[in-house]
């Protein structure tokens, strides 16, 4: 088993009068708050991919997420999903304006 020596004064005083220097409860909410950001992201990026698949549109995703418009578009580039989609149909129709 590893020791971590923590040496932050805010989280030394956190186990000492949150968890009353409870190792394993300690422990345990630090799994747990992975778990938690862990399902989070798996629920933006699966928003995400339904926005790239053209099933929900940007603003639908930021109100299911509940941020605005410009954050869904820092998690598209997080995740390096295109905030646009060009191809040969898209540049067909908008060129076809121009004929």
């Amino acid at each position: 088993m590893q020791t971590i020596q923590i040496e932050d004064s805010f989280i030394t005083t956190l186990f000492e009068t949150k968890f009353y220097n409870d190792k394993v409860k300690f422990v345990e909410a630090i799994k747990e708050l992975f778990k938690n950001k862990s399902k989070l992201e798996t629920h933006e990026y699966n928003l995400l991919k339904a926005y790239d698949r053209g099933e929900l549109s940007l603003g639908q995703v930021a109100e299911i997420l509940s941020i605005s418009k410009s954050e869904v578009m820092d998690f598209l580039k997080k995740y390096d999903i295109p905030y646009v989609r060009v191809d040969s149909e898209y540049l067909d129709q908008e060129f076809g304006a121009f004929k």
